[in-house]
């Protein structure tokens, strides 16, 4: 059973929504856990909206939620540069505006940093210009290496291919600061208090980061748990069904 006035660490895609979508049930497992005086902390791994944009789409399906409430991989890579430096930023708005928000200038010339999320318009010349960059001394950050993201249409490309990418023409391994990197750790520390569960869809990461906080793992299943049996003490199919257990 779950104690009141502590943080439960909650990621989004695949756990309370698909692509902004709901899944049904998880805006009233946010209201029983908050009812029952808990804090939640959305945690997730999705770079590309900004904090705004998050905040909105979260209200759009219930759930009242401000910008502290949330930590994405684009905070988490971003609280890793040097106010002042530059970055060049690959990535969606959401990874623009944290670097921005951090006081560093986004440029591709001569960058301190080379800073990697998710972005449709990822192509040939993104790797040589990242790697070019890399290799002449940027340090190589990425929000996340999540090898998909899960749609209401089925799995996407994440971040991870990306990445890898980009890690193979450099031949150097990026700082991952998204779930479960020391970056959102450390994020978490500041912000959350005492966590009690952290809850995701992907042991890697969600499970992961919950043994480095040393609370539980709360376990949803979804189209980007990797298949196989999965024997968790906590888990379900749904948001719902495993906050009804918990809470009680």
């Amino acid at each position: 059973m779950l104690q009141g006035e502590t943080t439960v660490v909650l990621d989004l895609d695949g756990v309370v929504w698909l692509a902004g979508q709901e899944i049904p049930g998880a805006s009233q497992a946010v209201e029983i856990l908050r009812t029952s005086g808990r804090k939640i902390l959305f945690v997730t791994n999705n770079s590309s909206p900004t904090l705004d944009q998050m905040v909105r789409r979260l209200g759009r399906i219930g759930i009242d939620a401000q910008v502290d409430d949330l930590i994405t991989a684009a905070v988490a890579a971003a609280s890793v540069l040097d106010p002042g430096s530059r970055a060049q930023v690959i990535g969606d708005a959401g990874v623009h505006e944290a670097v921005e928000r951090r006081g560093v200038v986004v440029d591709g010339v001569n960058p301190d940093a080379v800073v990697v999320g998710w972005e449709r318009t990822f192509n040939f010349e993104t790797i040589s210009s990242a790697a070019h960059n890399i290799r002449a001394g940027a340090r190589f950050v990425a929000t996340n290496d999540d090898p998909t993201h899960p749609t209401v249409d089925g799995l996407l490309p994440g971040t991870g291919a990306l990445v890898a990418a980009i890690a193979t023409a450099a031949e150097t391994k990026p700082l991952i600061a998204g779930k479960p990197g020391q970056p959102t750790i450390e994020l978490i520390g500041e912000r959350g208090g005492e966590i009690e569960i952290c809850i995701g869809d992907r042991p890697s990461t969600d499970g992961a980061l919950a043994a480095a906080l040393g609370a539980p793992f709360g376990l949803i299943t979804s189209a980007a748990t990797p298949a196989g049996d999965h024997f968790f003490a906590h888990q379900a199919a749904s948001l719902l069904e495993l906050v009804k257990r918990l809470v009680g």
